[in-house]
């Protein structure tokens, strides 16, 4: 003799006897639980997860272009120096500056200011 599942559905907290696994609950310390709900409410959880599935690689990263060009006294571009392609997320580049609050800032362009000018060392 078998006892007929009867569960209490987790949206609408009525007890059914036709109960539907909506969600499974995994717990770092300890047994985990599962979340049931009742045939009508079933269909207002999204489809669940297998927590052992790998994760979707991430999209490809975004792409910030730099052109240096060469430019003449009027202000008309003469030709292109250089050109650099940096792609975020991809961790082939280099590391990121360290974003620290020292005082005075360091000398490079990116962090000098008209304020400031040059630093002095």
């Amino acid at each position: 003799m078998t006892r007929p599942a009867v569960r209490m559905c987790a949206r609408c907290h009525r007890v059914t006897a036709q109960p539907v696994l909506v969600h499974e609950v995994h717990a770092a310390t300890g047994p985990g639980f599962n979340v049931y709900a009742c045939p009508e409410c079933a269909d207002q959880y999204p489809p669940m997860t297998d927590v052992l599935e790998l994760p979707r690689p991430p999209r490809q990263g975004a792409r910030l272009t730099l052109r240096v060009y060469t430019v003449d006294a009027r202000g008309a571009v003469t030709g292109e120096r250089s050109r650099v392609e940096i792609r975020t997320g991809g961790g082939a580049g280099p590391p990121p500056l360290p974003q620290t609050s020292a005082y005075p800032p360091c000398g490079c362009p990116r962090c000098r200011t008209p304020e400031h000018g040059t630093v002095e060392r």
